[in-house]
């Protein structure tokens, strides 16, 4: 039962990436031009839907999807896209006031979350990065994120690095 839990999990966790995608309209395109660092030994790339990259933690079975749209202007908040994305967990809260970062030398908001899936408690952190070109989502979801995978988060996060295009 645990493991239909888990990967009914997995199928709601996977498609908010694509949120991103949807609520700005069309998606130009997926960013080449970026590198992060990889989430960590405990971690296994796994199936990222419509997300360019996705890993589960062995650990806590948290996954940790990023997602990138690139293509005409993008000013929407970045509030107001952090909020859009939750829309898509049921019965959720803000955990803590979002907060405000520099991530590679652009502005991000990190947002914390919990909510109920299925009577499941979910708890995700949402990074939203945006450059003069691409928007980013990092999002990281599980039922209980432990510090393994607020590291990963915060590591891959912290190390995105996008590169000037050619």
């Amino acid at each position: 039962m645990q493991k239909l839990s888990f990967w009914i999990l997995i199928g709601l966790i996977l498609p908010l990436p694509a949120c991103l995608s949807t609520i700005m309209g069309t998606k130009d395109s997926r960013s080449e031009a970026y590198k992060i660092p990889e989430p960590g030994a405990d971690w296994e790339p796994i199936d990222p839907g419509e997300a360019d990259r996705a890993y589960r933690n062995r650990l806590d079975q948290a996954i940790l999807n990023v997602s990138s749209v690139c293509g005409e202007a993008r000013y929407k908040p970045l509030e107001e896209l952090s909020t859009d994305i939750l829309k898509q967990l049921p019965e959720h809260e803000v955990v803590d006031a979002p907060k405000s970062a520099m991530v590679g030398g652009h502005p991000a908001l990190i947002t914390e979350a919990r909510g109920q899936v299925d009577g499941k408690p979910l708890n995700v952190r949402i990074g939203v990065v945006r450059t003069d070109t691409c928007l980013y989502d990092f999002i990281l979801a599980g039922p209980k994120l432990d510090s393994s995978s607020r590291m990963a988060f915060d590591r891959s996060l912290q190390g995105f690095q996008e590169r000037a295009a050619r």
